[in-house]
């Protein structure tokens, strides 16, 4: 095979260089893992993804193309603009809300500040966006009568070290980056 303009035997490279070369021409390949071709090593990284984060440091910009190429997937989420760089770090550096999201900024600000600073995605941490689970009944129609319709965006760190079987991040964990809510819907 040839690589960087030189050849090179697949017996010299690593099992995840190998991987690398196989990627599927569709960007959207694991949202259909019926293709025979997909490598199950390739499959293997993605999930091991999605639980313990990135398995070393990541640049940032390489995290958020990863990022915006999967969400563009998802015809749920493909009309959001894309996360940029300035988005993530400005919500980073616009410091702690109040509630739950000062509690994550001020327990993870070291941490934080490294991703703001050095536009490094740590070992253990991923990007996420969520809608469905996350509609709110109004506070204001205790009834579940009129809900919020929208995306959350997040930045969830230390997934590397999760002992839960569950996976489910703990609130010290998880930073929201971008909170949108577009639609309401009437439920009757």
């Amino acid at each position: 095979m040839i690589r960087a303009g030189k050849w090179v035997s697949l017996n010299s490279l690593s099992i995840e260089e190998q991987v690398e070369d196989k990627k599927p021409n569709d960007p959207c390949w694991f949202m259909s893992l019926k293709d025979p071709t997909i490598p199950s090593g390739l499959i293997e990284k993605r999930q091991a993804r999605e639980m313990y984060g990135y398995p070393s440091e990541t640049p940032l910009s390489e995290a958020i193309r990863i990022f915006n190429e999967e969400t563009k997937c998802k015809a749920l989420y493909a009309a959001y603009p894309p996360l940029t760089e300035d988005e993530l770090i400005a919500a980073i550096v616009a410091g702690p809300d109040p509630g739950k999201e000062g509690e994550v900024w001020l327990a993870q600000k070291d941490l934080l500040w490294r991703i703001a600073s050095e536009r490094i995605m740590p070992k253990g941490s991923a990007l996420g966006v969520e809608s469905g689970g996350r509609e709110q009944a109004s506070p204001l129609r205790p009834n579940g009568t009129i809900q919020a319709k929208g995306i959350r965006i997040t930045l969830v760190l230390g997934l590397d070290k999760r002992t839960d079987a569950m996976g489910v991040a703990k609130p010290e964990q998880t930073l929201v980056i971008r909170k949108t809510y577009s639609q309401v819907e009437i439920v009757r």
